[in-house]
């Protein structure tokens, strides 16, 4: 389906493509599951409401895994209560939602809207097929991307 849509998007537009629609998971994430972390170091500072990870980090939500050399958590404070609202990755980081995968240097996860900034050669791996340009924005519940930048891409036959 999205690698049809696609093969028929690059045979129309020249190889120099600026930006490319990406599905990305199945559109049905849990945004309200636990969220599972563990990391090799924890530093947490109450003053400023974050905690940072660091060394062989993975945070997993549901179907959607983050991997990290270094993982900063924002917090939000609401009525008292604290939540995390963004993770800010950095470091070879990887995502991994169902069967997609995404791999790039930082990442910003805000956790309230679902959304998830990948940037810093940025490659899409999806059954077989590769997908790479400099930026990817998707949002876990809808399931829907785009990837901006130089952009190329490996369709397998």
């Amino acid at each position: 389906m999205f690698l049809r849509a696609l093969a028929l998007v690059f045979l129309a537009v020249p190889a120099v493509a600026q930006t490319s629609d990406v599905g990305f998971g199945q559109g049905d994430f849990d945004s309200s599951a636990p969220v599972e972390v563990a990391a090799d170091n924890l530093e947490i500072d109450q003053a400023t409401g974050r905690a940072v990870l660091t060394g062989n980090v993975v945070i997993a939500q549901g179907e959607l895994r983050l991997s990290a050399g270094r993982v900063t958590v924002e917090y939000a404070t609401s009525d008292g209560a604290r939540s995390i609202e963004r993770l800010n990755a950095s470091g070879d980081v990887l995502i991994v939602a169902g069967d997609d995968a995404a791999e790039g240097q930082e990442a910003v996860y805000t956790l309230g809207s679902s959304d998830i900034l990948l940037t810093g050669d940025v490659v899409v791996t999806q059954d077989g097929n590769t997908l790479a340009g400099d930026r990817l924005v998707v949002n876990l519940d809808s399931g829907a991307g785009t990837v901006t930048g130089r952009v190329r891409t490996t369709l397998q036959p």
